[in-house]
């Protein structure tokens, strides 16, 4: 990881990096954290998401999402909520939402919402990779740095007076600096774990006349960085994504196969610019089981004329 920080963030020590960071007071500085959950035996998937801006406004958010609980997903989010200057994320409380970050890469999240709640607790089994440390860092419109870890987690969501207890792999990301919605054309967020204990984390963004690509693949003990990935999936009529196959190539010279299947989907109307299409996978790296996500971005107005103007019920295209 960089000891290097970009102006308008506080250099904190590598200890302390999944700590809060001291954000530019602009329109758009913000920071946030995410904690995935996918069951895909249940067909029902999870996330719990924070933020917090340069003015110390904060808000969370839960989702519990998939067949497994009905149509309707459950989606319970607060914002605007003042905050202390000096609140970490070592015991950061915004409503109804708790996150604490202990020592050796270990996280305690909990939200009680009117509808669900959850309680998750993570132990990462790699260390947690920062998008500075690859050659091609984070671009500057969506963040000044990002950290991407997986890992085990436990615990139990309770919907209703049903309870769902899980033991299984997952992945959280926190992000600092600048996120501007309105760049980005489209991108895949990518991010999966295989039973041998593999992970793979991909970032592909098309702005600005540009594909960049971030990400790391982790497997054998050994962490590389994504040099390039090979993309096919298959759209539904709304542009969900519903299948997906990746060849991961890393600069390790080595090359790894994830083949997923959707359970999974929820739309995340988080800008009014922007939506981000959600998707829980049953997956296999390298032809090892594990559970997945893959998040893609597609601006609103682009989403609202294909929906309209697609003819066929699936679209197939590689990248």
């Amino acid at each position: 990881m960089s000891d290097q920080h970009p102006p308008g963030e506080l250099a904190l020590p590598k200890d302390e990096r999944h700590d809060r960071h001291r954000l530019r007071t602009t329109a758009l500085a913000r920071e946030s954290l995410a904690f995935m959950l996918d069951i895909p035996e249940e067909r029902i998937a999870a996330f719990v998401y924070t933020w917090v801006n340069g003015a110390n406004k904060a808000g969370a958010a839960l989702s519990v999402y998939g067949s497994g609980i009905g149509r309707e997903p459950v989606f319970e989010t607060v914002d605007d909520i003042l905050v202390p200057d000096s609140q970490g994320f070592d015991d950061w409380r915004v409503a109804g939402c708790h996150v604490c970050h202990l020592p050796n890469e270990v996280a305690h999240v909990a939200f009680a919402g009117q509808e669900a709640t959850l309680q998750y607790s993570f132990q990462g089994y790699h260390r947690a990779y920062a998008y500075s440390e690859h050659p091609n860092p984070c671009p500057p419109f969506l963040a000044d740095d990002r950290i991407e870890q997986s890992g085990r987690v436990h615990g139990i969501v309770r919907i209703g007076d049903r309870n769902i207890p899980f033991d299984t792999f997952a992945h959280r990301d926190h992000s600092w600096g600048t996120r501007d919605w309105g760049v980005a054309h489209h991108w895949k967020w990518i991010e999966a774990q295989a039973a041998s204990g593999v992970s793979v984390n991909a970032w592909q963004i098309q702005a600005l006349g540009r594909t960049e690509l971030l990400g790391y693949v982790y497997k054998d003990g050994k962490m590389a960085h994504v040099t390039a990935v090979d993309v096919d999936f298959e759209l539904d009529e709304q542009l969900f994504h519903r299948s997906i196959d990746v060849v991961f190539h890393d600069d390790a010279h080595r090359m790894t196969k994830l083949q997923g299947e959707f359970t999974t989907m929820f739309e995340f109307k988080v800008s009014p610019l922007a939506t981000l299409n959600e998707g829980s996978m049953r997956i296999r790296i390298d032809g090892q089981p594990g559970v997945g996500h893959v998040e893609m971005c597609w601006q609103k107005d682009y989403l609202a004329y294909m929906r309209s103007h697609i003819p066929s019920t699936k679209r197939r295209r590689a990248e």
